[in-house]
Formats: structure tokens, sequence, C-alpha cells
């Protein structure tokens, strides 16, 4: 559900929130409470959830397109903007509570990070997002992500700081996300293309790689292999971590893990033989040698 707030707020939530030590204030504030202009949606998303989760609302999901203000040097006075100040629009979301509504089948799972990411995912598609480990005032240092389009940083998308969640006294960690909303509204007109005739093929490669690679370097070098033009499409679907002291025949090396990635290779003319299967699957294992230093798992 879409929430309209105030442009001014809280300078604590500047400076908790944003990381705004210097926000815009207001010559003449309707309260003392309400006396900046908001650099960031975040604020106002968490006072919505406050308000519901007071009056037991068990599930929310609430997002708002609004202004906010920014110093700017660089910004000269026109019929739409102000010397000195930068007033971008953007797109916030927030999800707390549970992924589905109440059923009999089964208990829902409470959102998490993963849930924000798809909807930030289904709002900027058809675009390819990349999402990178970053940090942000009001976000968990872990579970925290830079959002990308074409190369250029759009916003992030997180679970809520504990150090906030237990100062606004929240009973469960809020999905927060906040985009520029003009990069959102970019989006490319579909293109029709045809269907292949010939059904694809599946392979499942694991490799140990080192433990601090990150998901998306696995990827981009599966995708740079040169499979002239069969691998279609590559995901992850498990992580593996033995215990110490396991089998010595499966024990990897210290600060090491088991990543298997599932391969759909297709090719738009004719079904694929063994030979050429054989080939794109060595590729891809060549290039994770060589880009990441990973070893097939035995």
């Amino acid at each position: 559900q879409e929430t309209i707030n105030f442009s001014f707020v809280e300078s604590r939530w500047e400076q908790e929130l944003a990381g705004n030590p210097d926000p815009v204030r207001l010559l003449n504030p309707i309260s003392s409470t309400l006396n900046v202009m908001r650099s960031s949606l975040m604020g106002s998303l968490l006072q919505v959830l406050k308000f519901n989760l007071d009056r037991k609302a068990p599930r929310v999901r609430v997002f708002e397109i609004g202004r906010v203000f920014l110093r700017d040097g660089s910004v000269r006075d026109s019929d739409t903007t102000v010397a000195g100040f930068h007033q971008p629009l953007r797109v916030a979301g927030l999800i707390s509570g549970s992924v589905d509504r109440l059923q009999w089948s089964r208990q829902a799972p409470v959102a998490d990070f993963f849930d924000a990411k798809g909807d930030v995912e289904a709002l900027l598609a058809p675009a390819a997002v990349v999402f990178d480990r970053a940090e942000h005032p009001a976000l968990h240092p872990g579970r925290c992500a830079r959002v990308s389009v074409n190369g250029l940083p759009v916003g992030f998308v997180g679970e809520l700081h504990p150090r906030w969640r237990q100062s606004y006294e929240l009973s469960q960690s809020p999905m927060l996300f906040e985009l520029d909303l003009a990069v959102v509204q970019q989006h490319r007109v579909p293109v029709f293309a045809g269907v292949p005739r010939v059904q694809a093929v599946e392979r499942d490669i694991a490799v140990w790689v080192p433990e601090a690679l990150a998901h998306d370097a696995l990827l981009d070098a599966i995708r740079s292999a040169p499979t002239g033009g069969l691998l279609r499409d590559a995901v992850l679907f498990d992580i593996y971590r033995p215990k110490p002291g396991g089998p010595a025949e499966v024990a990897p090396p210290a600060a090491e893990q088991s990543m298997a990635v599932r391969l759909r290779l297709q090719s738009d003319e004719a079904t694929l033989t063994d030979a050429q299967i054989d080939q794109a699957v060595q590729a891809v294992l060549l290039t994770l040698s060589e880009r990441v230093g990973a070893r097939q798992r035995a």
C-alpha cells in the first residue's frame, strides 16, 4: 500500500538513518520535532511501520514515492530548481511480518533480505540488476547491498540495523529499499524473440572456491566463458561447507567452500551433441580456474 508522508522530519532520523549531520533546516517548523527536510524516505516508512505495529498489525507492506532534499552547490536557480539544493524523486519500500497472508496449509516464514531483493528485481525488470555488498547507516552491516543498473548505483536494499530496531522498539527487523525513481521509470521496450525449437540441456558442476568469493563474482566468471553462445543460464543451487575434522577426501583447505551451479545449455539451430556439451562445460571450468581460482569438486 502507498503511503504519503511529510517532507519535513525529525533531525534524529537524518542523523541515525541517513547519516546526514547537516540536513536542510526549516526556518519556521510546524513542530519542534519536524524541523528538517528529509534526505531519505526510510524514516517515514519506519514511522508508518511503528504506527501499525502499535495497533497490532501482523503484516505490513508499504511504499512511498517522494522527494528528498540534499545540499548541492552545483545546482543553479531555474523554473524547477533552487540554487544549492538537489531535490530528486525516490521510491522506497518496507516489508515486515510473514511472507504470505494467513493460511491453513503451512506456516508462512518471516520476510527476509531475499524477499526485499526480489521486490527490487521485479521493480527494475527487465534491466539487469547487480547487488554488491555495501554499508548504509540505516541497514544491517552484513545484510545490506548496493543496487546498480548498467554500472550505475541507484540505491540500497537491506535489513534494518539491529541498533535502530532496538531504538525504535520494533518486535522484528523490517526489510527496506530506496531507489532513484528516474532509473525505475526507464524501462526498455520488450522485443519479440522466437522460442527455440530444440530442448535445452542442463549440467551441474561443483567447485571449491575461496570462502570470501561473492556469488556475483562466480556467475560473472561463468558467463564470461567462451561457450560459443551455448550457455543460456547459470543458477547457484547449493553451498557446502564441511565440518572440521571430516573425511579427508572431502575436506577442502582452510577458508574454502563448495558452490554448485546448474548450467543451461542450448542452441537455436540444432540439438546439442555430447561433444558440444562437454566442450562448453570444460570452457566454464577452465574460466573459473583462471578467474577465481576454482577447482572442480570430485
